[in-house]
């Protein structure tokens, strides 16, 4: 008999360490969204901005989501950054012009982010794929960071070093400037204008047919056009 209460309390407390929780939170009004540490963000549109956090292997309180400025920051508490910890928040927004990613934390859109300005940053392994549609949109990837575009944009200046990679096939922009340096990668769609440089190993590959291009390389960097 006291075998079967000693398991069933390891069950118990096994389910209350490793189980899901989940908590709503109110926040004030932001622009942007930061998250880093591991932590993955879903966007969606909304009239209130709002945070829903869902963790498997720790506290919702370990997850800390503050306004800072005009970003909405996104990150464990000071030594809670764990391996075995599933973080998931979810981010309704009103309006967005900056988006960043950092330290393998990762932002997804569900729906597309409508915006007139709209800068994109990742780096140190940092993951953003999002669904755009945007005036001008500016992309930085750096440090083995991963960004995924997709949608419509008028004017896109992106640009990829140190392993950063930007894949923005899915994303078809009417104007483009494209650098691409320390084999960092860059793909894109231009419609009408593009200018890029690729170098010390970058790469950049377009699609469409740009009535006007100015494209150039040095130390090893390529533009290529792609089917």
């Amino acid at each position: 008999m006291k075998n079967i209460i000693s398991i069933l309390l390891l069950v118990i407390g096994v389910a209350e360490v490793f189980g899901q929780e989940s908590q709503t939170r109110n926040v004030g009004a932001f622009s942007g969204v930061k998250v880093a540490e591991g932590i993955d963000v879903y966007l969606r549109k909304g009239d209130k901005e709002a945070v829903r956090v869902e963790v498997t292997g720790t506290k919702p309180e370990n997850v800390v989501t503050e306004v800072s400025g005009s970003y909405l920051k996104v990150h464990m508490r000071d030594g809670n950054f764990r391996n075995n910890v599933d973080v998931k928040v979810y981010v309704t927004f009103v309006n967005l012009d900056k988006l960043s990613a950092s330290s393998a934390g990762s932002i997804f859109s569900e729906g597309t982010v409508a915006a007139k300005e709209l800068e994109i940053s990742a780096s140190s392994a940092g993951t953003i794929e999002v669904a755009l549609d945007a005036e001008a949109v500016e992309v930085n990837a750096s440090s083995a960071a991963d960004i995924e575009l997709t949608g419509k944009a008028r004017a896109l200046s992106i640009e990829a070093s140190s392993a950063g990679e930007i894949d923005a096939y899915g994303l078809e922009a009417q104007k483009a400037t494209a650098e691409a340096s320390s084999a960092g990668s860059v793909k894109i769609s231009v419609v009408s204008e593009l200018v890029a440089h690729a170098s010390s190993g970058g790469s950049i590959r377009f699609r469409g047919n740009p009535s006007k291009s100015i494209t150039d390389s040095s130390s090893g960097g390529s533009v290529k056009k792609s089917n």
